[in-house]
């Protein structure tokens, strides 16, 4: 009943790597919002300076100005707390990884520990009962 001595470490690698798979996730979730921002934030500013360029009076830039600078903090604020979001999930993602490695790799430490001592409990009976015959 010998464990293969390489199946705690390819373990350890297997967590390793989904480890790296969920933290690579989480990069391209980020990546994939702040591009959907800037999208957004490219086309806002390209609508206002049509709607600057179409503008008949100085009133009318004002206005324009006035409210494409609300909307832009208003913006701003709801970004901020969806980055916010966003960031805030990446040290439970990376914890729950290496809190799984750990129990992975104290599993197999004591999965290890009991071949050890049945071995030893096996072979000194064996030594036993030679002595004793």
């Amino acid at each position: 009943m010998a464990q293969d001595p390489k199946t705690p470490l390819t373990s350890g690698i297997d967590v390793a790597l989904n480890s790296l798979s969920s933290t690579t996730k989480n990069f391209q979730t980020l990546a994939g919002e702040i591009t959907q921002m800037s999208k957004q934030s490219f086309d806002h500013a390209t609508q206002t300076f049509e709607k600057l360029r179409n503008a008949h009076s100085l009133e009318e830039v004002v206005a324009i100005q006035t409210a494409y600078v609300k909307e832009v903090f208003e913006e701003a604020a709801v970004r901020t707390k969806r980055l916010g979001e966003l960031v805030s999930t990446f040290p439970t993602e990376l914890t729950k990884s290496y809190q799984e490695a750990l129990q992975h790799s104290l599993q197999t430490a004591a999965q290890a520990t009991d071949n050890v001592v049945k071995t030893a409990t096996s072979n000194v009976e064996r030594l036993s009962d030679i002595v004793n015959k």
